[in-house]
């Protein structure tokens, strides 16, 4: 065990140790039933009908606590008469109105940007209770929304905290004049406190042109008059005096209080009852993270909070989606949560850096030995962890990190980890497959319609009988370096599509230095991607019907056409290049890709080729059955045969 393990497991036995009094709890749990029957009165199998249940948690927390110590400005921020640290958060349930119906389990969502709902068909038909605790504190209060309402930070005195603050702009349209809105409320309405600067690429050259003016609108909105010479994605950094940094990190001690509550408690000081108490407290919990959620979940483990103050483990699995090496920029002084890196966008925020994966490493590049894992394994408190991406993590999130080190060469994970690589799909996945026409938007290429939706579900469900009943997932099927799988982007056998540009462009990482503004960067780590077949789509991975038996090439990547930054990478969006319908237009455009006259000898050889694909992935527990049959009732509408 690393020394810091060592140090880090005896800091967790000494604050296990009574000390005089509760070192956090949640001080009061009001949620009332908002709308029962809820989902407009649906059934979903023997479990029936669902009510929504929405209210407020009051909590606090000790800064005293060692599992405390790194929230940043928790020592900071203002203190009630004993000595705690308060916060309030949003609270939404949805849970079966007849609760023996219940299956004791807690499947939580982590809220992306505040967004509320539900969950799949498929698993309210299991029984869940589907619950989603405000963690981010950035976002402004709604009455439909999820959010974390936390403290902002002062000095001793009272007075404000300020610092430097970075803001980046891309408008993507062609406007002249934008209104940005600032994170932070400026310090000060002094223009010379402040810089703007403009470039056309992360790798540009920042620029004041002589035309571009911009002023303070109020103390958290500017307006910028944006110069000729550039285009609807050129690059605009701000970068500002702020003041009233709000304790950010304290959102995830408000996702680990309240579901330690919801699984541990049975009525909260004030006398409210654990919505989920009756008849019984619930058995199993997990955790469900998509994109920035997903970069959240990770990050909330890695920070220790899957321990709660009792010692206590919170979630016992979690399913980071969409994520790729990623953690977020929450805990920081002025952090933004909402950022998401990439080629293109964002790239210079923190909450990117080493470690990236789930086994404890040396970082040959930093110096540094650590791993997502390491305080979990110190307190006990570690869950099970199935990690899914797509393609488009490769090309934008680094997913290829998960799964080797930072040089580029393979590992092995911990046995309470699977990961999955969802071959072909952009960044959450399209609308499905013969479904509706993709579009294009600032893109070169179609957008990739193809779904990941019903595989997440079903590894969501695989997760639950992992830590619910003992029975192992699915096998890891992730592109590696020993299986060929991952390569560098210059290495991808792609074809030569007409009218198609493959370029190599991926996310690059160095190692930063977020101490400076802008930061500084590095030396580089090495990043790799996905290799593909003769038709341009990804070889490994889990590999939908919809590609396994396709009817174009699925990228996980796209670029900006002419306009918006031509030729940088489309933000998560991936592309969709038709095959050519028949032998003699293939010829015509001289696609080196077979027709579908070719591949397919009727609609009906399509259908049955894609319902075999479909059956195995349901047998592997990687589909499931009702999915599979959508998937092959879509395929016999498609309007890509007419007729056998």
């Amino acid at each position: 065990m690393p020394e810091h393990s060592r140090l880090l497991l005896l800091v967790t036995i000494v604050a296990a140790m009574p000390v005089g009094g509760a070192l956090g709890q949640i001080t009061e749990f009001d949620v009332t039933v908002v709308e029962s029957p809820a989902l407009d009165g649906k059934r979903f199998g023997k479990v029936g009908q669902y009510e929504r249940l929405r209210g407020i948690v009051i909590g606090e927390v000790n800064p005293s606590d060692p599992r405390h110590h790194d929230i940043v400005n928790l020592s900071r921020a203002p203190r009630n008469p004993a000595g705690q640290v308060e916060y309030r958060t949003t609270v939404e349930i949805y849970r079966p109105i007849n609760m023996e119906r219940w299956n004791r389990a807690i499947y939580h969502i982590v809220s992306n940007r505040g967004g509320a709902g539900a969950a799949e068909t498929s698993l309210l038909e299991r029984g869940f209770a589907f619950v989603r605790i405000g963690w981010q504190g950035d976002l402004t209060p709604t009455s439909q929304n999820i959010v974390a309402m936390l403290p902002v930070a002062t000095e001793a005195d009272g007075s404000p905290i300020t610092g430097t603050a970075l803001e980046e702009f891309i408008f993507n349209d062609l406007e002249h004049q934008s209104h940005p809105i600032l994170t932070y409320p400026a310090a000060s309405l002094n223009p010379d406190d402040a810089t703007l600067t403009v470039r056309a690429t992360q790798g540009s050259q920042r620029a004041t042109p002589e035309d571009m003016h911009w002023k303070f609108v109020s103390p958290t909105e500017i307006e910028i008059t944006r110069p000729t010479t550039f285009d609807g994605g050129a690059i605009y950094e701000f970068i500002y005096n702020a003041k009233d940094p709000i304790v950010l990190g304290l959102g995830f001690a408000a996702m680990r209080d309240a579901i330690s509550f919801l699984r541990y408690e049975k009525v909260d000081p004030k006398g409210h009852r654990n919505p989920l108490a009756a008849p019984y407290l619930a058995n199993t919990v997990i955790s469900l993270g998509r994109s920035q959620s997903g970069r959240a979940l990770r990050d909330f483990v890695y920070q220790g909070f899957n321990e709660d103050v009792s010692g206590r483990i919170v979630f016992d699995g979690i399913h980071p989606n969409i994520a790729g090496s990623r953690k977020t920029f929450t805990n920081y002084q002025f952090g933004q949560p909402g950022r998401w890196q990439k080629q293109h966008e964002d790239h210079l925020y923190p909450g990117d850096q080493f470690p990236f994966t789930y086994a404890t490493l040396t970082d040959p590049v930093s110096g540094q030995t650590d791993g997502l894992l390491e305080r979990c394994l110190a307190s006990n408190t570690c869950p099970n962890v199935i990690h899914s991406d797509g393609e488009a993590e490769l090309w934008q999130a680094r997913a290829s990190l998960i799964v080797t080190d930072p040089v580029g060469r393979h590992i092995e994970l911990p046995s309470n980890v699977r990961v999955y690589l969802l071959a072909g799909t952009q960044h959450g996945g399209g609308p499905g497959v013969h479904t509706r026409q993709p579009s294009q938007g600032i893109c070169q290429n179609l957008s990739n319609p193809l779904a990941m939706g019903q595989t997440r579900v079903a590894l969501s469900l695989a997760l639950y009988e992992w830590v619910q009943d003992g029975i192992p997932p699915p096998p890891s099927s992730f592109p590696t370096v020993s299986n060929g799988g991952l390569v560098a982007a210059t290495a991808v056998n792609f074809p030569d599509i007409p009218a198609v540009t493959y370029s190599a462009s991926y996310n690059p990482l160095f190692l930063t230095d977020h101490t400076t503004v802008p930061p500084t960067r590095g030396n580089s780590y090495t990043v790799l991607v996905g290799q593909t077949d003769s038709d341009g789509n990804m070889l490994t991975g889990v590999r939908h019907p919809n590609l396994a038996v396709p009817i174009g090439t699925y990228t996980g990547w796209n670029l900006r056409r002419a306009g918006y930054a031509s030729g940088a990478q489309c933000g998560g969006t991936g592309s969709f290049m038709p095959f050519p319908e028949t032998e003699k237009a293939r010829q015509a455009s001289g696609d080196p890709r077979p027709s579908l006259e070719t591949r397919y000898s009727s609609k009906s050889d399509y259908v049955a080729k894609l319902s075999q694909t479909a059956n195995e992935l349901v047998v592997q527990r990687l589909l499931l059955k009702s999915d599979a049959e959508d998937i092959i009732e879509r395929a016999r509408r498609s309007r890509h045969w007419t007729q056998d």
